[in-house]
């Protein structure tokens, strides 16, 4: 439990080495996943269905989304953070190739925001794969993107899930009880299992909770319940028949209560109109 501003000052800082460090590897790691590759493709396809004149990144990473976004929509104002150090400058270096482009990156926290960008508000707030995972108050992150978002203003949040079925099965399976467990047990640290991170799975109810005295989540999707994490891209040729079908199988459970049993979910927030300033 982080309490105290020294224990949360180092936790984050036990985030950032783990991220700088993994750096390096970010960019390699999506350029040959086609299932990344697929699954941020939705992300994006959903987030541009909403309307924005400005967009804020949480966890920006490398810059692959912010520099995609900044392009994308050149004329808007674009601003990013992200706790690792060399995560920023690799993103700003993405973002400063990008001319005539109203584009900002951080180092920094959810909490930090109000220090970071003083009186700006942002029309869309975003987070890909799970960066809000290794925030250690998830509510009082939600309060920090609530004073960041204009009053009409959208959130598209996605996180690392604590009922991933499959994995469950598949590690039981394996006779491994301990990984099998670990997302619902709360001893879930990360993919790596020789390099832990300070993280949290966190279930559908929780992240509903801590956003909803302030926000209505409008929609939800799960992402490989029985399509493939990206860490097993290897086993399956996505591009085929089978992976079309996989992908297809879970657009259908997303339609069901099996929705929240996969290894990501995606929610689509907006402030609830009785508390919209």
């Amino acid at each position: 439990m982080v309490s105290s501003p020294a224990e949360k000052a180092a936790y984050y800082e036990e985030v950032a080495r783990y991220f700088d460090e993994e750096a390096p590897l970010f960019e390699r790691h999506y350029e040959n996943n086609p299932i990344l590759q697929r699954i941020r493709g939705d992300f994006r396809s959903l987030t541009v269905t909403r309307s924005f004149a400005s967009g804020l990144e949480i966890g920006c990473g490398p810059g692959i989304d912010i520099a995609w976004f900044a392009g994308s929509y050149p004329a808007l104002r674009w601003r990013a953070i992200d706790i690792a150090p060399r995560m920023v400058e690799e993103a700003r270096a993405k973002t400063g190739a990008l001319a005539g482009v109203d584009v900002r990156v951080e180092v920094g926290a959810p909490e930090n925001l109000a220090a970071l960008f003083p009186e700006e508000c942002f029309d869309l707030i975003y987070c890909y794969f799970g960066a809000l995972n290794t925030v250690p108050d998830l509510r009082e992150t939600a309060l920090a993107l609530s004073h960041a978002l204009t009053p009409q203003g959208t959130m598209v949040l996605t996180f690392v899930n604590r009922w991933f079925l499959f994995d469950i099965v598949w590690n039981l399976l394996r006779l491994r009880p301990r990984r099998a467990l670990a997302r619902i047990t709360g001893s879930w640290a990360g993919y790596s299992p020789g390099r832990p991170l300070a993280s949290s799975a966190r279930s559908a109810r929780e992240v509903r909770r801590a956003f909803a005295p302030e926000f209505s989540c409008i929609e939800a999707r799960g992402y490989s319940i029985v399509y493939p994490a990206w860490y097993r891209h290897r086993f399956l040729p996505v591009d085929g028949r089978l992976g079309h079908l996989l992908w297809r199988i879970d657009q259908l459970l997303n339609h069901s209560p099996f929705w929240n049993l996969g290894e990501y979910t995606l929610y689509i927030f907006k402030r609830r109109e009785e508390r919209a300033p």
